[in-house]
Formats: structure tokens, C-alpha cells, sequence
């Protein structure tokens, strides 16, 4: 969302322990966030697996802003958060601008990171039912 009057992006926030977004849900909306940390996680055998996290100043959400897939992993606020709201449009007029071979490369690499994030997540469950890894 964007603030009508200044055409900033609304600011969110976040309590601590609150799920900003589920894996597999659609996304609308992406966030870069200005304060806290988020945990993104993902689902394996009904645990959640973390398999990063998110500091100030950087993105999350955005894959599916730019290839329209399902969400591929979960974001919870570590602590309490703040974030701009960062609108699918806005990212999705910077993808058409792009030229399109870079276009390409992006939409390659984000095949590649859906695909690592799920092996991630599916290796460190595999680790933590073993006590090397929670």
C-alpha cells in the first residue's frame, strides 16, 4: 500500500511471534524492513524449519511478487518489526523495465532459490531428527 498524500509506502508492524505471511498463501505484497528481525521459515513433517532470516534493511516476500507463485516459505517476527510495504505492482513495473534477458536470469535464479530453500528446509529437518541440528 501507499500513502496516498506523500507516495510513501505504508508502514507496518509487527508483534513479536506474528506470522507476517504463510507458505503457500498468494502474495500481494512484499516488505522491506526498517526494524527487528524476521525468521523465514518452512514447513516439513508439521515443524517449521527455519531457513533464514531477515535483518533492516533488506526484503522478503518478494518471489512471488515476480514469478506469481505460491509463497514459498512462512516469515515470522523474531521480535517486534517494522516494515515498508513494498506494493505488486510497483515491483512488477520494475520487472517490465528490466531488459529482457535480465528478466530471464531473474526468473531463472528465483526457480533455482525455490528449489534450494526446499531442499534447505528439507535437509535440516532430516539433521534436527537427528539432534545435529534444531
Amino acid at each position: 500500500m501507499t500513502d496516498k498524500k506523500s507516495g510513501m509506502p505504508e508502514r507496518r508492524s509487527f508483534s513479536t511471534g506474528t506470522v507476517i505471511f504463510r507458505e503457500g498463501e498468494v502474495g500481494h505484497e512484499a516488505y522491506m524492513l526498517q526494524q527487528g528481525t524476521v525468521r523465514i521459515f518452512k514447513t516439513v513433517a508439521g515443524k517449521r524449519v527455519t531457513i533464514g532470516r531477515v535483518w533492516p534493511f533488506q526484503v522478503f516476500g518478494e518471489l512471488s511478487m515476480m514469478d506469481d507463485a505460491p509463497r514459498m516459505a512462512g516469515a515470522l517476527a523474531d521480535d517486534d518489526v517494522v516494515c515498508l510495504v513494498l506494493e505488486k505492482d510497483a515491483i512488477r513495473s520494475m520487472m517490465e523495465q528490466a531488459p529482457p534477458g535480465l528478466t530471464t536470469l531473474v526468473q531463472s535464479l528465483l526457480t533455482t532459490i525455490r528449489v534450494v530453500g526446499k531442499d534447505l528446509a528439507d535437509a535440516k529437518a532430516i539433521l534436527a531428527e537427528h539432534g545435529i541440528e534444531s
